[in-house]
């Protein structure tokens, strides 16, 4: 299965001797940022609700040389994400960077929106990242060091119709990942969020093509962006390179949202 279609413009020693965990890593741009993460020289475990999809990635990457652990979670439940820093903790003996990318939609308009939809969406991509987060902080303030980097949306920044659940939680995260920047911060811990615009994925291709092309018009760069985009931002927020840079949201959207 190929999980990567660009060259890194990372070093692969840029992370090494890190260890990161990545929520959602069985596809699209959860497994592009798994995949660069290991270009960049980390140690990598990889979650997602599907034991075999995940599975599927981890083999790829371990056939490349690359040192990971896949792990079947679903970060809606407690008591699974402290199953998955356990096991990280087990395999690794420590945790260095936790990328929040998990996350499902149930688009629908505000009317017609059924409870429990909403609260589906809140519970994965809001409640999952903090459940995520708190889990993860006891080791890393235990070692002093640690990046945190929480994947947003430009719809958490200025909406979408149909979506008022997803825009809610993305926008949630936004506010999170500030709140937790500075409380962890004199731990010597970092926390940023990336907020995506249009990525070609799985679900972006089913946008219909005449839909594609009046997004496109509000693009500046007239182009969607690809998974690597996203996961490139993230080695770098990892990175000793951005090691002055915490609460902050990183737009990586082709201009979209200026």
């Amino acid at each position: 299965m190929d999980i990567t279609t660009e060259q890194s413009a990372f070093r692969a020693d840029l992370l090494s001797g890190k260890t990161a965990i990545v929520t959602g890593a069985s596809r699209g741009i959860g497994a592009a940022i798994a995949h660069r993460l290991c270009e960049s020289g980390a140690n990598v475990v990889l979650c997602s609700r599907s034991a075999e999809s995940v599975a599927q990635i981890a083999d790829t990457l371990q056939s490349k040389g690359y040192v990971t652990y896949a792990m079947a979670a679903n970060i809606s439940e407690k008591a699974d994400v402290e199953a998955l820093i356990e096991k990280t903790l087990d395999q690794f003996s420590q945790i260095d960077i936790l990328v929040n990318n998990a996350g499902i939609t149930r688009d629908m308009l505000l009317m017609r929106l059924k409870d429990e939809d909403w609260d589906a969406v809140l519970q994965t991509n809001l409640t999952g990242t903090m459940y995520c987060t708190r889990a993860v902080l006891r080791p890393l303030i235990r070692q002093k060091s640690g990046r945190i980097i929480n994947i947003s949306s430009v719809v958490g920044l200025v909406g979408n119709a149909g979506q008022a659940n997803y825009a809610a939680a993305k926008a949630g995260i936004i506010g999170f990942t500030k709140a937790t920047a500075k409380e962890v911060a004199t731990r010597g811990i970092t926390v940023n969020a990336i907020a995506p615009g249009f990525i070609t994925t799985d679900m972006t291709a089913q946008i219909p093509e005449e839909h594609q092309k009046q997004l496109l018009e509000l693009i500046p760069l007239r182009e969607f962006g690809h998974p690597e985009d996203v996961a490139d931002a993230v080695c770098f927020l990892a990175s000793d390179a951005a090691r002055y840079i915490t609460g902050q949201i990183l737009q990586v959207d082709g201009g979209m949202v200026m």
